[in-house]
């Protein structure tokens, strides 16, 4: 009574955490839009994350010890102090955010996109940043007609050109040269040396020595603007952190939440595909060969050894590398190899239920070997079957993450395995970007786990009702 209290246990925990996958799942399909899904790969859809950045929970660890990690912000248009004013022949506008640095380290690096609607006489632009301590520095100036000129700068895009009004977009980075040059020009003001020093830890840091500055620093966005026409369609003001998120980022920017997200649908229709697919060749395979014996039997088992006697993840790996790593044609590999177990278990139990009493006494009743199989021998199966299933949905899920964390998996379809994969590739284990490779490896556990306590209670349950 123990034993069968504790198997059920170990079913309710897997199907509890089956259930957690299905709502992670329902989540991602019906709420995250198929755009975004697909955006995983694109470097410009993340543009404005921050680089291997923990998750956000680090710092309530780290209160206590007063070392918490910059928050990544991004300050949007609606947060920022507008002033302007007109002189005879332009108008200046003012846009300021105001950021409070509280921190013991420099932030990664900051940005500012914005986007301007000019008219017939291009504006100019300035960028400055006003400190806690009162100074002021300048990081950019430039009239926009001359922006395409240092494109890869910045990054300035033209929507149309002429005479017509047209927008043009553009993002400052704290890396380009220019700001760092603008900078070097306030080395008077510092007590140590500004050479080889990034943009951040510049503005950021006192001047008597380069530690962090703590205070509230004003972050202003000047246009000088010589028409009507000249309109601030958009600007904001990241502040690039070392914490995000609930799970944090990659070396790519994405979020790993985001991530671990869209990969759980991806693996349980591996894992269901799979599993569903071998288990039925299996179940029917298995039942033939052991309900017909003779010579057909024999053909057929020596066929499911010579398939098991295959070094299946090399064979899958050398396939890959000469046809493509396309999600359905490893899903195919999984199911070509993943029926000749559950074949052989269910051609052992067919040989066993098709000599039993009952059974020989529908055949001399004159029943037909379609009824007695679908009658008595396939009920018999059944249970087990369910058992295998649950037991080769992990099972498949295993070899795609292995193949993905070797370099041979799909890498349009993004995978907990290719998560590691990429990791790995990064050196994510060697710089101690821990929130990088636990998450999916917590899933992929997780997951298995889930069917394996299902499939064991199955099994359990099925040895039971065969006994009774």
């Amino acid at each position: 009574m123990k034993l069968r209290l504790k198997n059920y246990k170990g079913g309710v925990l897997g199907f509890v955490l089956f259930l957690f996958l299905i709502g992670i799942t329902i989540y991602t399909v019906f709420y995250i839009p198929a755009k975004e899904r697909s955006e995983w790969n694109n470097p410009f859809y993340w543009i404005d994350y921050p680089k291997n950045a923990a998750p956000a929970w680090v710092n309530y660890f780290l209160m206590p010890f007063d070392q918490q990690l910059p928050e990544h912000k991004i300050y949007s248009r609606e947060e920022a102090v507008i002033s302007s004013y007109s002189e005879t022949d332009f108008k200046v506008s003012n846009l300021t955010f105001l950021y409070e640095y509280v921190y013991g380290q420099f932030p990664s690096a900051f940005s500012i996109p914005f986007s301007l609607e000019i008219g017939e006489i291009p504006p100019a632009v300035e960028i400055s940043v006003k400190r806690p301590d009162g100074l002021t520095f300048d990081l950019y100036y430039n009239s926009l007609d001359s922006i395409p000129s240092i494109q890869n700068e910045v990054g300035a895009q033209l929507s149309n050109g002429g005479s017509q009004p047209y927008e043009q977009s553009q993002r400052l980075f704290s890396s380009s040269k220019e700001v760092i040059d603008t900078l070097m020009k306030y080395a008077n003001l510092f007590n140590f040396s500004l050479r080889d020093l990034p943009a951040e830890k510049i503005i950021f840091s006192e001047t008597d020595s380069n530690i962090p500055l703590k205070g509230t620093y004003q972050f202003v966005f000047t246009t000088y603007s010589f028409d009507n026409d000249t309109i601030l369609k958009d600007i904001n003001l990241i502040i690039e952190g070392k914490v995000f998120g609930l799970l944090g980022t990659d070396e790519f920017r994405r979020d790993i939440s985001f991530g671990i997200m869209i990969g759980t649908p991806v693996a349980l229709l591996i894992g269901i595909a799979v599993a569903s697919s071998s288990t039925t060749i299996g179940l029917f395979y298995g039942l033939i060969a052991g309900y017909k014996g003779g010579k057909t039997g024999t053909l057929m088992v020596i066929m499911i050894d010579i398939f098991l006697s295959i070094p299946t993840m090399v064979l899958f790996i050398i396939l890959s590398l000469n046809f493509g790593r396309s999600l359905l044609f490893l899903i195919g590999l999984f199911v070509l190899f993943g029926w000749p177990g559950l074949a052989l278990i269910n051609r052992t139990f067919s040989v066993q239920i098709k000599n039993y009493p009952y059974v020989e006494a529908s055949k001399l009743m004159g029943e037909s070997d379609f009824k007695v199989v679908l009658r008595h021998i396939i009920p018999q199966l059944i249970p087990f079957t369910l058992a295998n299933f649950a037991l080769s949905v992990p099972a498949a899920i295993l070899a795609e993450s292995a193949l993905s964390f070797l370099g041979f998996g799909d890498p349009s379809f993004p995978t907990w395995g290719q998560m590691l994969q990429d990791a790995h590739f990064s050196s994510a284990e060697i710089l101690g970007y821990w929130w990088w490779i636990l998450p999916p490896g917590l899933m992929i556990s997780i997951t298995s786990m889930a069917f394996i306590l299902i499939g064991r209670s199955l099994e359990y349950r099925a040895k039971l009702s065969k006994k009774q």
